[in-house]
């Protein structure tokens, strides 16, 4: 059974429009011990703070749009369960649109940019194509990625090096095994920073998170 516990939540606060520097809040929350981060956002939102910004969705793990940082850690906030002291930020290295939302324009053209569609030698004709069973469990594993930057965040490669991260590394890898794509990916993966990876098992990370998707 659910403990009722006491919970000290420090949240990151920043309007661009308003504030000339970030600033943090402490709230008391009062909770349960089998809650999510998200929970406790939402109790703030809903008890304290009615002008916090957060963001989500799905609730479930699905979409990817409640990543934040917890005491320094990058988490999907409606997957990680709550601690009894949490310092709570908005993901890095993304522009802050208001307290713990970031602006995700760049991670879309970013997207758009390296093309993550099948380049094909010859136009598509149309309906379904053949393809073995296993390799494409394996492509769908590869192809489930939430885009929630988690990995990217936590990255120590992009924050020192012109590096995209992980998620995108992967995406790209999921491409190069498509067998409808001819695109030299591996080329657009070392332009993308490939090289300037710091090799910690990160992008496993990301292909990991994918797999539970």
């Amino acid at each position: 059974m659910p403990t009722d516990i006491k919970m000290r939540a420090e949240i990151r606060r920043f309007d661009p429009a308003v504030d000339t520097e970030p600033r943090y809040e402490t709230f008391e929350v009062e909770g349960q011990d089998n809650w999510r981060i998200l929970d406790v956002i939402r109790s703030i939102y809903d008890r304290q703070a009615g002008d916090l910004a957060y963001q989500f969705a799905c609730r479930v793990g699905r979409c990817g749009t409640c990543a934040v940082k917890v005491n320094g850690v990058p988490v999907l906030a409606c997957q990680e369960r709550c601690k009894p002291e949490m310092k709570i930020e908005p993901l890095t290295p993304f522009p802050v649109l208001r307290d713990l939302v970031v602006d995700r324009s760049e991670i879309e053209a970013r997207y758009e940019q390296h093309a993550y569609a099948p380049q094909r030698a010859t136009e598509y004709a149309g309906g379904p194509e053949p393809i073995d069973v296993k390799h494409a469990e394996h492509l769908c594993h590869m192809g489930s990625c939430l885009a929630c930057m988690v990995c990217v965040s936590g990255c120590p490669a992009v924050e020192e090096r012109a590096f995209d991260g992980p998620a995108f590394m992967l995406k790209l890898r999921h491409m190069a095994e498509h067998p409808a794509d001819t695109g030299n990916r591996l080329e657009q993966a070392i332009d993308a920073g490939m090289l300037e990876c710091f090799g910690c098992d990160l992008w496993i990370c990301a292909r990991n998170c994918a797999r539970r998707t």
